[in-house]
This record gives C-alpha cells, structure tokens and sequence, in this order.
C-alpha cells in the first residue's frame, strides 16, 4: 500500500513537471488583446513598468535587516540596540519558502498564465503582513516567522516570477534586457523601502524606544499598499499569442538554434505584409528545444544551478546583515545604516540593469558570471583587513561591488535559462534555480549565524572579529562555482558536435575557439573548421523539414496567419507593424 501510494505521488510530480500546456480560448485571447477592451489595446512594452512596480514591491524582502533589531526589541524588550541574531532568521525562511514557492508553482504558472500567479502571490503576501504585525502586537515570534516566513514568501516567490516568465516570451530578441528590467524593481525595492520602514516605526526606535505608527502598522500600511500595486500591476500580465515569433526566435529556441535560410532561389517582396517566398526553411530549433524534464535532468542545468549559488550566497548574507554592520562594527545611526541599506540597493539595482544588458550585447552570459565570481572572491578576501582595520570606506567599497554582482546574477540569470532551455519553460526552470538561493540563504544563513555567535563570544570587546571568519569560509563555495562556471558548455555546439574519434575532453577557449583533446594532444579548431562540422552535423540531422510554415502574429491581436511555404516574417512589436527577418 506505501509502494502504490509512493508510486502515485511520484507520478503526480512528474507529471506536475513535464504539463507546462497553456490553453486559452478564443475569447480569452480576443481579451488578452486590449488593455482597457475597446479603448487601450495592450502592447508588450506595458508589461515593462508593471514589471518593475511587481518587483519593486517584492524587493521589500532585502530591507528586512531595518526591522531586525526594532522586532527584537518590541519582542524581547530593550537591550541598546545590540543585534541577538533572532529577527534575521525570519528573512532566512522567507527567502527558503520564496525559492520553494516559486520552484513548486513554476510549472502551475505556465500553465494557468501569470495574472492569476501574480493575484494568488499578492494575496499571500499582504496575509503575511497582516499576520507578522498581529505577532509583533502580541509578542509571539513564532507567529512572525509563519506570517512573514511563510506566507510572505511565497507570495514573493510566485509573484517574483509572474512578470519574468512572460517577458522572457515576449522580448526573445533581448532576452538580457527583458530578464534586467524585469528584476531591476527588486534591487529598486531594498531602496526605498528601509527609509519607510524606519519613517513609519519611528527614528532610532530600537536604540531610544522612540516610536511613531509602531511596528504593526508598519506592516498594515506597507503590505496594503504593496497588494494594491501588485494586484492592479497582475492585470497587465500575459502571454504571447501562440505562433509568436521576434527575428527567427519562438518560445523554444535554444540560443545557438535559430531559424537558418538555404538559399536555393530568388524572393520576391512585394510589400512589408505581402511576402511571395521561393526559399526553403531548415528550422533547427524544433531539433534542439527541450521539454521543462528533459531540461531540469541535463548536466548543464545543474552545473548552472551551483553556479548560481556560489554567485549570490556572499551578496545574499551581506544584504541581510548590512545595517547590523553598519550600527554595530561602525557606530552610525538607524538613519545612516538605511541610506548605507539603500545604496547598496541601488548597486544591485545597477547590476540588475546593466550587466544584462552587457550580456546581451556580447551575446553570452557565461563570461560575466565568472567575471562576477572571481570578483567577489577578490572583494571576500579584502573584507577581513578592512573590518579589522576599522576602515569603513573600504568595507562599503566591496560591499557595493559585492552587491552590484550579486543584482547582475540575478539580472541575467532568467536569460542565461531561455538560452540554454527556451523561453517556453523559464518560470519553472527559473524557479527551481531560485532554490539554490534559498539553500545559500537557508544553510548559509544558518551557518553565517551561529559563527558570528561564536566569534562574538571569543572576542566580546572587539567587534571588527565578529564577521571575521565569516567571511573567509564563504570564499570556499564562491571559488568552487568560479571553477565551475569555466566549464559550462554555454554554447550549444558544445554539447550537440558529435565527438571526434579518441576525443576525452573539450573546452571553448576565451576567444571563442573550440579545443579538443584527444589523449594527451590538445587541437585548436579554426572557426572554418568547426563551420564545416557543425553543418555536416546539421546536414544529416534525420527528417529535416524542407518546408514548415511559420505563423505569424500581425497588426491584429490574437489572430495570425501562414507565410506560404516557410519564409519567417516576425513582429517587431508583436502587435503594430509587421516586419521581415
């Protein structure tokens, strides 16, 4: 009986993982054409502001080291403001459930579209509100933790990834950019909020007790606003129409597998819309798409994954634990600590908007996280000295650079996904990856905690120990996932060449070039040699379609029509003129 239901559950979450299947009527899509029906019809731009007024409400997450020591306080009663490591472990179950809630409801929310994801995690999110600050008001800590923790993060969690999964759909030709603005609000949100937070609790509450709306109104106020803005900004939200296409990119090409031309004959345009094509298509992309199973079961994924959690554990740990720095191993004021709280924000929001679209430009991502990893490794080596130094200006100096990588990570990680799986998974593939974030948050958390502890108890009267050894023992996964990060076969020939015979090992160099090793010889490839394997392969790839219609979405929403016999023709703007790739 175990084995039977054993059996069940596992197909229930296989099956869970490979239905990704969105289905809508004609009517739903007729409604997904406008905005306001008959007055404003929707355009693909809009879902860029709604985007970032989501995140920037979910970014609250990253000002929660201001409510650290107010919570404590209120709580556990006054002791000068000294930091007992409690509150902060609520942030660490909320970013865990965060991750899980995004991982779990990933493959739900493409299959039931985003809007009603960004409504259920709104909902979610402003019960958790109303729940911590009925904890605080009653001085029970656990209910903070299921309040917050809990429902608070996973409504960040689906809410986070409602606006990145449809514009990672709608904007394939800049996939960089699209993924940089679409997280950019949350960097954003750790700006503004710390300064409302200490606004609305009242000035050095939890060094002097002084007090203006109090903690529980704090989260009323706030987490009624931010349902407010989440809710109305989920109406904005949806997917592309089906047969979508941007410059030979759909919801399944791998990056490396775009629609390829044969020049066989002549074409004739006659008009921007009337397309008379002669032109075979070899579509390459329906060879190399991925399902979300077979995605999640291949090596590189994984590789990503432990990239990606050595990427951001130091900027994670040190977001949560910047005002506690800031107040305690320099001495500034509640007020200074939330504008040291907001400028780091502000880097990650930079990171989060310019590094993907660096990558993009570059058209790679890969060589920005390793860049990224040996940076950070640079600035965790430079940190000890500068605590231990008391020199505040160096610590803020790798701190920044610290956070502005870790926003970049985040930036280009949704990107870094479609090209590697397709854009039509990305918010299943995009939240188990967030899992990482949550065992960086969770373990590393945990771990950063108790060392702390110890190192404060060893060394009671010399503050600028206490992070000390924290700091060197994150080194150790931040150079593991640099090693790693070298070696991810990002380019997609890496992994589909056929191997040539006696080869062991393969590595694309920094210029690009691809070396093979065969034994103990090593052979750098011209670019004209791997061209020629590279089409030979495709060559004899079996059932290659001569001829595949493409549809196409015109100037009329939700409707879309055939180009003969396979010539592309794409919408630059998914609704208004239609253009020829």
């Amino acid at each position: 009986m175990a084995c039977c239901k054993g059996n069940r559950v596992g197909r229930c979450i296989t099956n869970h993982y490979q239905d990704t299947t969105f289905v809508r009527s004609e009517r739903q899509l007729e409604w997904e054409r406008w905005l306001i029906p008959g007055l404003i019809p929707f355009t693909r731009y809009l879902l860029m502001p709604a985007s970032v007024l989501i995140q920037m409400c979910c970014g609250s997450l990253y000002a929660w080291s201001g409510f650290n020591l107010p919570i404590e306080r209120k709580i556990y009663g006054p002791n000068g403001g000294k930091d007992r490591a409690i509150a902060v472990n609520v942030f660490y179950v909320a970013v865990a459930i965060f991750a899980i809630s995004a991982a779990v409801l990933g493959p739900w929310l493409e299959r039931r579209g985003p809007l009603r994801g960004g409504l259920l995690g709104a909902s979610l999110f402003y019960f958790g509100n109303l729940l911590t600050a009925l904890g605080v008001y009653l001085n029970i800590m656990p209910l903070v933790y299921i309040g917050y923790g809990v429902f608070g993060g996973a409504g960040l969690g689906i809410c986070y990834i409602a606006p990145i999964s449809p514009l990672q759909k709608w904007f394939p030709e800049m996939r960089g950019v699209a993924a940089g603005l679409a997280v950019c609000g949350f960097g954003a949100g750790s700006i503004f909020s710390p300064f409302t937070q200490n606004a609305l609790i009242g000035k050095d509450y939890a060094k002097t007790g002084t007090v203006f709306l109090g903690i529980e109104l704090t989260f009323v106020i706030l987490g009624s606003c931010y349902f407010v803005v989440m809710g109305l900004c989920s109406i904005i939200l949806r997917m592309p129409p089906p047969g979508y296409h941007v410059r030979g990119i759909n919801i399944h090409t791998v990056k490396g597998a775009e629609m390829v031309y044969v020049k066989s004959s002549g074409m004739e345009l006659t008009s921007s819309t009337d397309v008379k094509p002669t032109l075979p298509v070899l579509d390459h992309s329906a060879y190399f798409s991925m399902t979300l199973m077979e995605s999640l079961q291949s090596y590189q994924y994984w590789m990503i994954y432990f990239m990606f959690l050595g990427a951001e554990i130091t900027g994670l740990l040190i977001i949560s634990k910047i005002q506690s720095i800031a107040s305690n191993q320099f001495g500034r004021t509640a007020n200074e600590a939330a504008s040291i709280n907001s400028g780091l924000g502000g880097m990650n929001l930079l990171g989060r908007l310019i590094l993907p679209l660096i990558s993009d430009l570059l058209g790679a991502r890969k060589p920005l996280y390793c860049l990224s990893l040996a940076v950070q490794a640079i600035c965790l080596g430079c940190l000890p000295s500068a605590l231990a130094n008391h020199s505040f200006g160096g610590t803020l100096a790798c701190a920044f650079i610290i956070g502005f990588f870790y926003g970049g990570g985040f930036g280009m990680i949704p990107a870094f996904l479609a090209d590697q799986f397709g854009a039509k998974n990305v918010g299943a593939t995009h939240g188990v990856i967030l899992t990482a974030w949550a065992i960086a948050a969770v373990c590393g958390g945990l771990i950063f905690t108790a060392v702390y502890n110890a190192q404060s108890h060893i060394y009671p009267n010399d503050v600028s120990m206490w992070y000390n050894l924290d700091f060197r023992w994150i080194l150790a996964p931040v150079l593991f996932s640099f090693l790693l990060s070298l070696f991810i076969p990002a380019n997609l020939r890496d992994r589909k060449l056929p191997r040539a015979p006696g080869e062991t090992f393969r590595y694309r160099f920094i210029n690009g070039r691809l070396i093979r090793f065969t034994g103990c010889k090593m052979h750098m490839l011209t670019a004209a040699e791997e061209e020629a394997e590279w089409q030979t392969y495709l060559a004899g790839l079996s059932n290659l379609p001569q001829s595949k219609p493409v549809e196409v979405v015109s100037s009329e929403y939700g409707h879309s029509r055939h180009s003969g016999n396979g010539v592309d023709l794409f919408s630059q703007n998914g609704l208004g003129k239609v253009h020829v790739y």
